[in-house]
């Protein structure tokens, strides 16, 4: 039977698989890891799964997150674009933990892991530091989608103009449900969460770019 780990060794040998290859910073106090380009902060977020026990079960799984420092420190407020890593379900885990409890599960996830995150994370911060408009116009039009990318970022650095289109867009593709929530929001409701928290969907109807 393979050595199975303990909590500790796994998570010690994956994040510094995953220092070495980034060269970024590692925030232990946050369990991530962390590069900055003028005002974005690029984060790499590393989660355990309270079910993990030494030497029996080590699973893990991270997300990415671009911080706008001009929005605060909160992030619900701050994050305007992220991703998700997630594994492919039955190969790496089961499709929300990956498996990294022994060496061959935690090398076959690392090269996974760090093929994804030197495309989306480590890519976006050299495209930022080369080209901060640039970058915002690809990550906006080639991947707004893919990133979760927040209109009212776009619009701080592009233009109100940049966004227009896309906006209307998301507001005519609503559900019944939503265009009847935005009309209430409009109204004086705030019953909903993204009638709260900073969104694109908030953005849109504070903005007037439907209904």
């Amino acid at each position: 039977m393979d050595y199975i780990y303990s909590v500790e060794e796994a998570r010690d040998k994956i994040l510094g698989l995953l220092i070495e290859s980034t060269g970024w910073k590692y925030l232990k106090s946050r369990n991530c890891l962390r590069k900055t380009v003028k005002d974005l902060v690029f984060e790499i977020n590393f989660f355990g799964s309270k079910w993990n026990q030494s030497h029996q079960s080590v699973e893990m799984n991270a997300d990415f997150r671009m911080i706008y420092k001009k929005y605060g420190s909160v992030p619900v407020n701050n994050i305007v674009a992220s991703v998700q890593y997630l594994p492919e379900k039955g190969k790496q885990g089961d499709g929300y933990w990956f498996d990294i409890s022994t060496e061959k599960k935690l090398l076959d996830v690392y090269k996974d892991l760090n093929n994804r995150i030197q495309a989306t994370a480590v890519q976006l911060a050299l495209d930022f530091e080369s080209d901060f408009i640039g970058a915002t116009e690809r990550l906006f039009n080639d991947h707004f989608e893919d990133y979760n990318v927040h209109l009212d970022f776009v619009a701080d650095i592009l233009g109100t103009d940049a966004i227009k289109e896309k906006a209307k867009d998301i507001y005519d593709n609503l559900s019944d449900e939503y265009k009847r929530q935005v009309s209430d929001y409009k109204n004086g409701d705030r019953s909903k969460p993204w009638m709260i928290n900073r969104s694109n969907l908030k953005y849109i109807a504070d903005n007037g770019f439907g209904g």
